[in-house]
């Protein structure tokens, strides 16, 4: 009878968790609206074409023609994302548009765990708000730290795998503490290692935090189930790398993944410098920023809250609907005012006021350390412990400011609105309508922008996208019929632009593929590169210019000398378009 009843519970408890999932959900209802709006906008149009894009397209090519990662080709980060698109585009097609759907899929994923993550420590409504905050300024958009077109497709597959083990650290809770879903959460942790390293380490952190504040287990069975997802993680990452090892070798791994030996010369770039007085500036930047646009939110609410309230006698109903909207008419015009004429060059920090939030990175340490002292004041323990160290150690990588925005702060807004729930109980109404201005006035900005600048296409058989710029547009063009015209198959691409490689079905026969001052730090490394393309040398030469301004150089020149001679000494300059691009062939 005993074995009987607790089968039933088990089968009951199943039951009850798929029928949590496919209750009929009217917020998330309009959480799939708002995704698939956002998302036809979205569709195709990128804010660059040069900086980063090319590689994550380029690399899954190259895996299809049997070349190795590490081995034959380099990138810092790990080997998941890199097959797991290679393996799509072997069955869809050597197709632009199936990085968009992946992009998109992978979206859609993160969009429902962030829903029911938020829908768990939250409500319905709130948890509506916050999924699409994040899709504004982290899922969907163009631009290169966002889910569809980022600057690294390992960032966007370990994001939804630390997701994914957040989940699975709620449903160890709901289950009363089922070993089964740690060592799901344990998976999820070792391929998001596998697939960008810091994230793993992240999500490891938040569901070894979720085990020892969750529950009433003995120490030592949480030493034990700690050490277990420890294990499993580690088995997940360890297994695929010792696998590839037998083409690529253990050492080419470990220097692309770890690239210590070039730390000195990465942390040159603005972009990957940390101090704590660029934190603290980060912090008061983003802080006064968010303080200036609630300031203008607020006093629109209630110069709306009194104007309604001294000239309507309409029903209850319609005075709320007519505040709201002229509480965001005024607004939207405050901050055009506020942002155009007054700042002006702050337009984009006061446009979008929930779009940083390095502020709140402070409130998320002071909260951990209540959550560890008085644990006990609080419900879901473990879901909020995991987030909370999450953010922490993901962002810890840059001294806990949040760089590259979108693909490191999905869990930092999960935090924010829960705390804003918790703080607001008196005045959730109140509270609710200011986060849905902000993110309707971030919506509208995001949106026309979408609408309005994405009117120039870059097409070839392999794909279509949009950029905001016409000349860059037209020169694209003009560089994919001359690299079509020719026949090529080599193309070497440098220093960026291996979306070029991509829609002309090209590759190039570099290892590198993104031609950073770091690639070839040295004069020995440049040596060694055009020793490898004497014995496979490109038939074209394709030269993209951009500026290295983060770094402290104006041209690729400046720092791989060597190379840029060779150039002009081994080929000849066959067509150049608006200095933009030239086109060498050999001599």
């Amino acid at each position: 009878m005993r074995n009987s009843a607790e089968f039933q519970g088990r089968r009951l408890g199943k039951e009850q968790i798929i029928k949590n999932w496919l209750r009929l959900d009217l917020w998330l209802g309009i959480v799939l609206v708002c995704f698939a709006a956002i998302a036809a906008l979205s569709w195709g149009k990128l804010d660059g074409a040069v900086i980063d894009i090319g590689r994550e397209v380029e690399i899954p090519a190259r895996l299809l023609t049997g070349q190795a990662l590490y081995r034959d080709i380099a990138t810092y980060y790990g080997p998941l994302a890199y097959y797991v698109n290679a393996l799509a585009l072997s069955i869809f097609g050597h197709r632009l548009e199936v990085f968009y759907i992946l992009g998109f899929v992978l979206s859609l994923v993160a969009t429902v765990l962030v829903y029911q993550l938020a829908k768990t420590l939250t409500n319905a409504s709130w948890a509506a708000l916050c999924t699409v905050c994040i899709m504004i300024y982290c899922i969907l958009g163009s631009g290169i730290f966002n889910f569809v077109v980022p600057y690294s497709y390992a960032a966007v597959y370990a994001t939804v795998l630390c997701l994914m083990a957040i989940s699975c650290v709620h449903y160890y809770e709901q289950s009363s503490y089922k070993t089964r879903w740690l060592v799901a959460a344990a998976i999820a942790c070792g391929l998001a290692g596998l697939s960008k390293q810091e994230y793993g380490v992240a999500a490891i952190a938040g569901v070894l935090a979720a085990i020892n504040l969750s529950g009433v287990q003995k120490f030592k069975v949480k030493i034990h189930r700690s050490l277990l997802v420890i294990l499993i993680a580690s088995l997940c990452a360890f297994i695929p790398l010792a696998l590839l090892a037998q083409q690529a070798s253990w050492e080419n791994i470990h220097t692309s993944l770890f690239p210590i030996a070039k730390a000195d010369v990465l942390n040159r770039s603005q972009l990957f410098q940390t101090s704590p007085i660029k934190t603290l500036q980060v912090w008061w930047l983003s802080l006064k920023a968010f303080l200036t646009t609630s300031v203008v939110i607020v006093l629109a609410m209630v110069a709306a809250h009194w104007l309604v309230k001294s000239k309507s006698n309409s029903s209850h109903k319609i005075r709320n609907i007519t505040e709201f909207l002229i509480s965001f008419t005024f607004a939207s015009a405050g901050i055009i005012v506020l942002s155009k004429v007054i700042l002006r060059s702050r337009f984009m920090a006061v446009a979008y006021p929930l779009g940083e939030l390095s502020w709140f990175m402070p409130a998320i340490a002071g909260w951990l350390l209540i959550l560890f002292t008085k644990r006990h004041k609080f419900s879901q323990v473990g879901l909020l412990g995991a987030l909370l160290v999450f953010s922490l150690v993901l962002n810890s990588r840059w001294l806990f400011y949040i760089n590259f925005y979108g693909l490191y702060a999905t869990t930092v807004i999960i935090l924010f609105f829960t705390l804003l729930y918790y703080l607001a109980q008196k005045n959730r109404k109140i509270v609710w309508r200011y986060l849905l201005i902000c993110l309707l006035i971030g919506a509208s900005f995001k949106a026309g922008n979408l609408i309005r600048n994405y009117n120039y296409a870059v097409s070839s058989d392999y794909g279509t996208f949009y950029l905001t710029d016409a000349k860059t547009a037209r020169v694209f063009n003009q560089t994919i019929d001359v690299i079509n015209a020719s026949g090529a198959t080599s193309v070497l691409v440098l220093p960026e632009g291996n979306i070029l490689n991509f829609l002309t079905a090209t590759h190039s026969p570099s290892k590198e593929l993104t031609f950073l001052p770091v690639a070839l730090p040295t004069a020995q490394d440049e040596e060694n590169f055009l020793t490898r393309m004497r014995a496979n040398p490109p038939e074209l030469i394709v030269y993209v210019e951009r500026e290295f301004t983060e770094w402290g150089y104006n041209t690729y020149a400046d720092f791989n000398p060597i190379v840029a001679r060779w150039i002009v000494d081994q080929y000849q300059l066959t067509h150049s378009f608006d200095d933009l691009i030239q086109i060498y062939a050999q001599k």
